[in-house]
């Protein structure tokens, strides 16, 4: 056989693999789900991650007729839960709730993670982003945010700010401020929001980046003044309150995500079966209205621009937690 024949041969060959390929691809979502799934969510039952997780589980329940079994795996700043569906079988049916945090902090935070965010996981579908605010107790000595950064720049060193871990959407927005401002903040972790938002209503610390639903009770009942909110465009849950942008942060964006991921190799059809179903879920108004009252702005990506958002996000999110100079997670 001459060089020219057995070259046509060889790619002959290959376009004959590729379409059986695509077929068995195509065969496999047809007959997909053919078995329960399993909604991974890496954190304990009742936060923001396991809600979202149960409602996707129930959309998909409903749309395929198949079980949906949530399985909270917490451990290890959620990185348990995440290897857990990192190294399941990739066919679809074992996903995971993922997040700023697991996605785009972890890498840069935790010393021998077990998975690579970008490399181990199919991104499927956005659920939805959310803001956090900047809040300050109700005596504290300023009404805005330029007042604020008035008075950081006068007492440097001197203004604590609570968040719920280093890493964290309240940690990360805190040290984007002190970048974008050249203010001297001083970060206070604590084991929650739940009391990091308490250490703010006392006083005992002066400010906290929060999200937006852990204190719009406070906010309401007049215990805190929300000053900015740290989203591209102003918060639903607040709409009165003005972005840092518009209080003159030039760059200043801080929105936090949640999102559904498969394992690496899960083929396109399912990914973008699975996709389909989110998004359709995402419209529905049960869905709407819930992800309204937590402030939650729906997703609408496809798989493509999804995995693009998360692959941009986990590079800003680095480059900013090098800036800082955040210490590792241990």
């Amino acid at each position: 056989m001459n060089h020219k024949k057995a070259l046509s041969y060889f790619i002959a060959s290959c376009a004959a693999v590729t379409v059986v390929a695509s077929a068995v691809a195509a065969d496999a979502a047809d007959d997909y789900p053919s078995k329960p799934i399993e909604l991974v969510v890496p954190y304990a039952p009742g936060g923001t991650n396991d809600v979202l997780g149960r409602m996707v589980g129930e959309a998909l329940a409903t749309e395929f007729g198949k079980p949906v079994v949530i399985l909270n795996k917490p451990g290890g700043s959620a990185a348990v839960g995440t290897f857990f569906v990192a190294r399941a079988k990739p066919d679809g049916h074992t996903l995971v709730v993922g997040s700023q945090g697991t996605m785009s902090a972890n890498p840069y935070l935790m010393d021998n993670l077990p998975y690579d965010p970008l490399a181990d996981f199919a991104p499927v579908a956005l659920i939805g982003s959310v803001n956090n605010v900047l809040v300050v107790p109700k005596n504290f000595p300023a009404n805005s945010l330029k007042e604020f950064t008035s008075y950081a720049s006068k007492h440097p060193g001197k203004i604590n700010f609570a968040h719920a871990g280093i890493g964290t959407s309240m940690s990360l927005a805190g040290e984007l401020y002190k970048i974008k401002t050249g203010t001297d903040l001083v970060s206070i972790g604590y084991k929650g929001s739940a009391p990091a938002t308490l250490a703010v209503v006392s006083g005992e610390v002066q400010a906290m980046f929060a999200n937006t639903i852990s204190v719009i009770e406070q906010v309401k009942a007049g215990s805190l003044k929300p000053l900015a909110a740290t989203g591209s465009a102003r918060d639903q849950l607040l709409p009165n309150v003005p972005t840092f942008q518009e209080e003159g942060v030039d760059g200043y964006s801080m929105e936090s995500w949640f999102g559904i991921f498969a394992p690496a190799a899960t083929p396109k059809e399912i990914v973008q079966k699975l996709n389909t179903a989110i998004r359709k879920a995402l419209t529905q108004p049960k869905n709407r209205d819930m992800l309204a009252s937590l402030g939650v702005t729906p997703g609408t990506f496809s798989p493509e621009e999804y995995a693009s958002f998360v692959k941009s996000d986990n590079q800003a999110i680095g480059q900013l937690i090098k800036e800082s100079g955040l210490k590792e997670v241990n």
